[in-house]
């Protein structure tokens, strides 16, 4: 009877204190944030916090109270240290705490912030892709990268040992572009280039070489465009994309101004760095259906200007904009003469119209036979000039040089009469003309209207007796 009795008082009692009891045990077991400390860096901060029981964490993190960032950290205990990295130095950040123990009670900090401290930079930028992108008689144009923002600078004389002459530029750029002057013609001259970033930390690049030309800059003729061509890009939204491309005989700086009103030009756009021969503009937000006005604004590596006269184009009308619909086998989204159905076959982007890049549409070469993708020939899968026993234009290289230097001194000598000892070229595309009258059988004419109109009348890897019936060809030949 006692056995009965007191059992019956051991469960009245626990029965009278489980909640109470139950319920300083869950208060007990909320985890609490009892410490925090921050330590920020340039481009890290450290947190250091501590719990009253053992938990695992997540921190949000980020430039606004809205975070956008996160960092867990999964080790169950009462000290914490949290590392964020990849952060931008001088900036103000907010973050969270969110604690939760084993038992998944969670608790949640206020919102904190730090700022992180000043660059410590000890590293130099990389230089990279160094080279003369024009020469003269008396000028030469250097460009380069680096892998952060720095100044400018090269270094250059006729003594390797000795590079004492020094021009620079100031602003921290990425993409590096200067030009120096007074050169003696026909000379040999070492030079290399360097830049210094903000923290003062400079890297210089090994030494090369150029040479510059044998007649004085007196003679160089004045700065000429080529070619303006615009070319509608669709977009498949509601607004339209124009494509301005530009070609000059010198590497060129400026803008392209444009508007909906002749001579009134509300809008601009500068062509890109480095100065280059060969420039592309992207005009975007554009009405659909709408003529626009426009002209380009030119100053070359010599500081010779030039303003084209105004121009104009039309915009794609809405039906034409899209939607791009890969599953429809008969779109032709780009507009450049092949369907979705004949872009797979061919490999080529079925919202680009020039694959490769070449300046000529990829229908345009699908129906001459030619590879869009820049392969020469259709079916083949590397370059003409990488087969074995092929050089350019599907024939070997001669097997004699002298005799192929001789034949390249006989162009330039045709060219020279042509153009009357001032022939307008770049010399980077020296080479592919002198391929096209070696070896793809292109006539002197048509490879001085290619000079003019920039390459239309000569096609880099299909030989002139099937590039004379392109329609690109026979429209400049006679010019």
């Amino acid at each position: 009877m006692k056995k009965i009795l007191l059992i019956a008082l051991i469960l009245t009692i626990t029965t009278w204190l489980a909640p109470g009891f139950l319920a300083s045990a869950q208060v007990n077991n909320l985890p609490r944030i009892i410490s925090l400390r921050i330590s920020p860096g340039d481009k890290s901060a450290t947190i250091y916090w501590s719990t009253n029981v053992p938990t695992t964490g997540l921190i949000k993190f980020g430039l606004t109270n809205g975070f956008g960032n996160w960092l867990g950290d999964n080790n169950l205990n009462t000290y914490h240290e949290t590392k964020l990295s990849n952060l931008l130095s001088e900036k103000k950040y907010y973050f969270v705490l969110e604690a939760a123990t084993f038992g998944n009670y969670k608790i949640t900090s206020d919102i904190y912030n730090f700022t992180t401290t000043k660059a410590n930079d000890k590293e130099a930028p990389s230089v990279t892709d160094v080279h003369t992108s024009f020469v003269t008689g008396n000028t030469a144009t250097f460009v380069w990268k680096s892998d952060e923002a720095g100044n400018s600078c090269v270094h250059w004389n006729t003594n390797p040992n000795n590079l004492k002459n020094k021009e620079c530029k100031n602003g921290l750029v990425k993409t590096h572009d200067i030009t120096i002057s007074k050169l003696k013609r026909n000379t040999l001259y070492y030079y290399q280039v360097s830049s210094k970033d903000k923290a003062g930390n400079e890297q210089y690049s090994v030494n090369f070489n150029f040479q510059t030309n044998t007649e004085d800059d007196k003679k160089v003729p004045e700065l000429i465009i080529y070619e303006i061509s615009p070319f509608n890009q669709n977009t498949g939204t509601s607004t339209s994309e124009i494509i301005i491309t530009l070609k000059t005989n010198r590497p060129v700086e400026g803008e392209v101004k444009y508007g909906e009103k002749s001579k009134s030009y509300s809008k601009s756009k500068n062509l890109s760095s480095p100065r280059s021969t060969e420039n592309s503009i992207t005009l975007s937000n554009l009405k659909t259906n709408k003529t626009y006005y426009y002209k380009v604004e030119l100053k070359d590596v010599l500081n010779k200007t030039l303003t084209t006269p105004e121009f104009t184009f039309t915009t794609l009308p809405q039906e034409l904009i899209g939607p791009y619909q890969p599953s429809d086998p008969a779109q032709d989204f780009d507009h450049d003469g092949l369907t979705n159905t004949q872009e797979t076959t061919y490999g080529t982007d079925a919202v680009k119209a020039d694959t490769d890049g070449d300046g000529y549409i990829d229908g345009v070469e699908v129906a001459h036979g030619y590879n869009p993708l820049g392969l020469g020939r259709l079916g083949e899968t590397k370059p003409t000039a990488g087969v074995a026993g092929t050089f350019a234009y599907g024939q070997a290289r001669l097997k004699n040089l002298s005799e192929e230097r001789r034949l390249a001194e006989e162009l330039k000598n045709k060219l020279d009469q042509y153009f009357n000892s001032q022939i307008p070229k770049s010399t980077q595309h020296w080479y592919i003309l002198v391929n096209s009258y070696i070896y793809g059988g292109y006539p002197v004419e048509a490879i001085a209207k290619a000079i003019k109109f920039s390459g239309k009348t000569v096609h880099p890897a299909i030989p002139w007796s099937a590039w004379q019936n392109n329609d690109d060809y026979k429209n400049y030949i006679t010019k």
